[in-house]
């Protein structure tokens, strides 16, 4: 097959051919859309959150593709340990407006919002950026030193232009959970207010993490459980994963034999990144125009190499011994399960769990491990199990 003609992408937040398993979530879209911008009116904000590689973030430029089709105003971040969201976010917002005031060009519109917003950057410390208008700073409005009460002043003001130019706004942040605490407190603050209103304006917010999102944002600010609408993103059913192998390929007048298709779901077993490396490497191997059992079990070889390499063998390299050690003994204990730190700890022959405190702590914060509920921990990476245990033969 000509490997020009491969529909499959494999890699991270790379859009797949056809996102399969996510029509609920993109209809959910298009019913806020609709609503923004026949009625004026935002809708609850989301939370989607999975494990690593399911399509979150491919899920997130979706949403922002399609926002930006309609000439909304969009801000994308990706939130990480290194810089505190406020300034990411706030330089983001500088950017949607900048691009906002050029897609709908009465200008005498958007001082008031670029005034607010040179207020908000000012107050924290970002200065020297070009909002393609000068404007003066408009005080006493999102410039109170309060990150919370500021964002949700600064997002009322954009929702009321939003209202006036019939458009919503759309606010996505990836990898949420690296925020630190007081900034997911006040963008829950910010949220929370902007879903006060008797009629909330068209503002809409999406952050995307790990399982244990909903629980560290409630740990922020209990009222988070009924704050947002919680989207959980999971492993592919076998439906959907004929339907992401199959609907790609007879667009270009190629087939799968059923044994193959068959062969290659229980090689993915459902994982979408997976999914999507299978789907190449068959096609790059085979001579068509019919994938065959024999391709399945050449490409798919080719494919575990490359996740085993790339994908777990990254992440096992970047644990030290004892945190191995705990890898190890949580894939042959549970598996993909979750196992309790207890059970863990006896296992590894350490008299209290404490024991075990540092290392778990450590894979956290290298994204190898989360903790789905208090007292238990898991992979971050489905596989990634089977790939410890082998390493450990």
């Amino acid at each position: 097959m000509d490997p020009v003609e491969n529909p499959f992408r494999p890699g991270a937040g790379r859009r797949p051919p056809v996102l399969a398993g996510r029509e609920r979530i993109l209809s959910n879209f298009d019913v806020v859309v609709r609503r923004a911008e026949n009625y004026g009116e935002g809708d609850r904000s989301w939370v989607i959150n999975g494990l690593r590689g399911v399509g979150k973030t491919v899920l997130l430029n979706e949403l922002m593709s399609q926002a930006n089709a309609r000439k909304w105003i969009v801000a994308k971040v990706e939130a990480s340990t290194s810089a505190p969201l406020r300034k990411v976010l706030a330089t983001e917002l500088v950017k949607a407006l900048r691009t906002a005031t050029g897609r709908h060009a009465d200008r005498s519109k958007w001082k008031r919002v670029l005034g607010v917003l040179r207020s908000f950057t000012l107050k924290l410390g970002i200065d020297g950026i070009t909002l393609g208008i000068d404007v003066d700073p408009v005080h006493g409005v999102a410039d109170s030193g309060t990150f919370g009460d500021d964002l949700a002043a600064l997002l009322e003001v954009i929702g009321e232009a939003s209202l006036e130019f019939g458009i919503g706004t759309l606010i996505l942040v990836d990898e949420l959970l690296e925020a630190g605490t007081d900034d997911l407190e006040a963008v829950n603050m910010a949220v929370h207010s902007l879903g006060q209103a008797p009629t909330p304006l068209p503002v809409f917010f999406v952050g995307a993490g790990l399982p244990s999102l909903p629980a560290q944002l409630a740990d922020a600010a209990s009222y988070a459980e009924r704050l947002y609408v919680y989207q959980p993103i999971g492993l592919l059913s076998p439906d959907d994963v004929r339907t992401a192998l199959v609907e790609p390929c007879e667009q270009r007048g190629v087939t799968w034999q059923e044994d193959a298709l068959a062969a290659a779901f229980e090689l993915a077993r459902g994982y979408p990144y997976f999914v999507q490396s299978i789907g190449k490497h068959v096609w790059d191997l085979a001579a068509g125009p019919a994938f065959t059992m024999d391709d399945v079990q050449a490409g798919g070889a080719l494919a575990r190499e490359e996740i085993d390499a790339g994908l777990y063998r990254s992440r096992w390299e970047r644990a030290t011994t004892a945190q191995r050690r705990l890898l190890t003994g949580m894939a042959h204990l549970k598996g993909e399960d979750p196992v309790e730190i207890g059970e863990l700890a006896a296992h590894l022959g350490k008299a209290r769990t404490s024991d075990l405190s540092v290392a778990r702590q450590e894979l956290i914060k290298k994204g190898l491990v989360y903790a789905p509920e208090r007292g238990l921990v898991a992979f971050t990476v489905p596989g990634m199990a089977d790939f410890v245990i082998a390493q450990d033969a």
